[in-house]
């Protein structure tokens, strides 16, 4: 089926790939950000594998030995580590303590990483908690800040949700979530641009793809939804309202359905204008202070 091929399937983006596009931007904090080292941050590469067993690679930046709070900057589709490397400048400008380690990877299907199908971030969260597994067992780290844009927020929103048992009993923690420009609803995503010269496809058609897609997310995909999924773990959720790729409506009402209780644990941020994933080139002061209030439990 076409439409469940453009869901699971799209070409990996190499590390090369990603270092000729910032070469060719004339955008000062994207231009010329090749790795941690840009920014003063010594690194480590890691290899590790994935509970699935898929090969996975990383960024390493130890700030500080002897703190374990570690912030994991999380890509989304058609991007890889490279794209997370302008957030770094954030840390730089509200962390002068150096409170927090960063661990930027490449999940699957991205940068140095294995080849994968992703599903919409379903197999990303299968990274995220293999992530947090990895810097647990080798680095003796167990509190974590997941921080994901896109595609990437879900697999993190997914991997709080889904894994939640398993890292209690590992020991690990999930102190708090940022989920920038997120799918907050697959189905309602797909359902979105899945269209031809702005005629909707009848459900009815995709009805097939939905079927296969569940069956593949292990029967998980009503709830593959951010009214479904947070609620559990203190959440930023930062959005423009101009986004047409995770278009603000949809967003905005996961967050309103939401139920009392949940919303509690729940930050909603809308920024007037700003492309997908891009609102910190459009609002770098407002967005690095909001991101500053959230870590430090202050009103936003």
């Amino acid at each position: 089926m076409y439409i469940l091929n453009k869901i699971l399937n799209y070409k990996r983006k190499t590390l090369d790939q990603s270092l000729k596009d910032v070469m060719k931007s004339k955008n000062r904090m994207i231009s010329g950000k090749f790795s941690p080292i840009v920014f003063g941050m010594e690194y480590e590469e890691v290899k590790y594998t994935s509970i699935d067993n898929k090969t996975l690679y990383g960024w390493l930046i130890k700030r500080n030995e002897d703190k374990n709070n570690t912030i994991i900057l999380v890509h989304g589709r058609n991007n890889n580590r490279i794209f997370c490397l302008k957030f770094l400048q954030i840390f730089l400008d509200i962390d002068s303590e150096k409170k927090y380690n960063i661990f930027i990877p490449d999940l699957r299907n991205s940068g140095k990483s294995d080849e994968s199908k992703t599903a919409f971030g379903y197999f990303f969260a299968k990274d995220v908690y293999s992530t947090m597994k990895m810097l647990n067992q080798r680095f003796g780290l167990d509190n974590f800040i997941l921080y994901g844009f896109s595609q990437g927020a879900m697999g993190v929103a997914i991997a709080q949700s889904l894994y939640r048992d398993k890292l209690k009993e590992d020991g690990i923690k999930i102190e708090k979530m940022i989920l920038d420009s997120p799918i907050s609803n697959i189905k309602k995503i797909i359902l979105y641009h899945a269209r031809i010269k702005n005629i909707k496809i009848p459900k009815i058609f995709l009805l097939p793809a939905f079927l296969t897609l569940n069956k593949i997310v292990e029967n998980n995909l009503d709830n593959l939804k951010l009214s479904s999924l947070l609620g559990f773990v203190p959440t930023l959720i930062i959005q423009s309202q101009k986004d047409r790729v995770t278009p603000f409506k949809i967003v905005e009402k996961e967050y309103n359905d939401l139920q009392d209780d949940k919303k509690k644990e729940t930050r909603f941020k809308a920024f007037r204008k700003g492309q997908h994933v891009r609102i910190y080139l459009e609002y770098k002061e407002e967005y690095t202070q909001t991101i500053k209030k959230f870590l430090e439990s202050e009103k936003i």
